[in-house]
């Protein structure tokens, strides 16, 4: 499922009704969340964020069907969270080649977290 955002942005995320709280017990939730990545398609095929881990098989099948995954160019991490980040080692071993764009921060956590190496 994707949702179109302007031109050529496009809202790939994931929702989560069930979730209750948000970072541990600091945040009480109503209504659940929403888990945002977004796809750019411009002369790069760009990707912002993935998905919460529980949704990482239903957010790569999803992201296939709005766009020919080996033709992304790149993908930025915001942070490396498991809210931003969960989903790319899926993704990873399925396209292994784009770069990864993120802080410093964000190199030391992707690597520790998954196992990627991100330069």
């Amino acid at each position: 499922m994707h949702i179109h955002v302007k031109n050529n942005t496009f809202w790939v995320g994931q929702r989560d009704w069930e979730v209750q709280h948000f970072h541990g017990q600091e945040y009480k939730i109503l209504r659940g969340t929403s888990y945002n990545s977004y796809l750019i398609k411009e002369e790069k095929n760009i990707l912002i964020d993935t998905v919460d881990p529980r949704f990482r098989a239903d957010f790569v099948k999803n992201l296939a069907q709005e766009i020919d995954i080996q033709t992304l160019d790149a993908i930025v991490i915001n942070h490396a969270e498991e809210d931003h980040a969960g989903a790319l080692e899926e993704l990873m071993k399925l396209i292994p080649g784009p770069p990864i764009y993120c802080t410093a921060n964000g190199v030391d956590s992707i690597t520790g977290h998954h196992g990627l190496y991100v330069a």
